[in-house]
């Protein structure tokens, strides 16, 4: 019987400096047998494992420290032009930044468009597992901390999207607690004071009211596996089935919250709106902030999610788009004017591209009371 070739590839992503694949192609001749077969498969594999740690040596990159010339030149230009309209704000505006390649580069990136808050994402946030946060990283977090030092309770990490804190699938909650307490973990390492998540989803397969007491157990969890974190809980735009479009959502989950000091409330004004909380107007405005207070509290406000709505009132989507180009473009001057909002991370997570003229635009808008949207 004649031999035949096959060719298998074995394809190892490792996260390293942000994810990375490597493919090796291993040449093997079968000769029918079935158990030699099983032995050579075997043996693929360890050459393939060792062949990737060689790898991995080899194209181990060199992390730069410090700002780079790219990013300092933005800092003294646009970010400059930023801070300089803050100069007389409240108003911590800021941006998700990106982490890729080391999490201390989110520092510099926020620092280069002349945010005074930011958001990230502590670990990959489209894979359940993640490697585990060196040392290393630690102290380059906290030099670049020292050089550039941003107030702990003014960045607001965000939780991974592919966490339900109130699934009905065991396998899915499990892994979801997993992830959220490694992520929380994460925060504390960094000295980080905050972590914001989406609520969760009943999947249509349980009630809500018994998604909120999981999504509440959850939290617990956490907490009682943590030492300091709070806990933010992110309004949500009443989409298909998730958790927390309304207020008495949030109310709910928070009483069901052991520790109420490690609780918060992260008030979306994209998801609001589209969830059918009308903020536009001087007068929906005070009736909404007034129905805020009543049912959640301002004390459990932590944080702020600064976006326009391609969607219109109560339309459930969630689509954001830039400051001033959506349904709700009227709005933000009267957040921006709002004394309960001074000193908390007001973060925009509007479409890239036009972060620094936005988060200008929107400190004119509270200077300049004459000039609305």
């Amino acid at each position: 019987m004649p031999k035949r070739k096959k060719v298998e590839t074995i394809q190892v992503k490792e996260e390293l400096h942000g994810d990375e694949t490597i493919e090796v192609k291993n040449e093997i001749k079968e000769n029918g047998n079935a158990s030699g077969e099983k032995r050579k498969k075997r043996n693929v594999v360890k050459a393939v494992k060792e062949e990737v740690d060689e790898v991995k040596v080899r194209t181990k990159k060199t992390i730069t420290e410090g700002i780079s010339d790219e990013l300092a030149h933005q800092r003294d230009t646009e970010g400059a032009r930023v801070l300089a309209a803050a100069s007389e704000s409240k108003k911590m505006l800021g941006v998700h930044v990106s982490a890729a390649v080391s999490i201390e580069r989110a520092i510099y990136n926020a620092v280069s468009m002349g945010c005074r808050s930011f958001a990230i994402f502590v670990r990959n946030q489209r894979r359940w597992d993640s490697a585990p946060m060196e040392e290393d990283v630690v102290v380059r977090w906290k030099k670049a901390i020292e050089e550039y030092p941003f107030p702990m309770d003014q960045i607001i990490p965000h939780g991974s999207y592919l966490m339900n804190s109130g699934s009905p699938d065991s396998g899915t909650l499990e892994k979801t607690r997993i992830a959220m307490l490694d992520e929380c973990q994460r925060c504390e390492r960094l000295g980080i004071l905050a972590y914001n998540f989406h609520p969760g989803s009943t999947t249509g397969k349980c009630t809500v009211d018994e998604c909120i007491q999981t999504i509440a157990d959850t939290i617990n969890y956490v907490i009682e596996n943590t030492k300091f974190i709070t806990l933010v809980v992110e309004t949500m735009a009443a989409q298909g089935n998730s958790v927390g479009g309304k207020f008495e959502e949030l109310r709910q989950i928070i009483d069901l919250v052991k520790d109420k000091s490690r609780v918060g409330v992260c008030l979306d004004t994209c998801h609001i709106f589209a969830a059918g909380y009308d903020i536009r107007t001087k007068e929906t405005y005070e009736e909404t902030m007034n129905e805020f207070e009543r049912i959640v509290g301002f004390n459990y406000l932590k944080a702020v999610h600064l976006n326009d709505s391609k969607g219109d009132l109560g339309s459930k989507l969630d689509r954001h788009e830039h400051i001033g180009k959506g349904y709700l473009k009227t709005a933000f001057q009267w957040l921006m004017r709002d004394p309960r909002f001074d000193g908390i991370p007001m973060v925009l997570e509007t479409p890239e591209g036009h972060y620094s003229q936005e988060m200008e635009l929107l400190y004119n808008l509270e200077k300049n009371k004459e000039n609305n949207m």
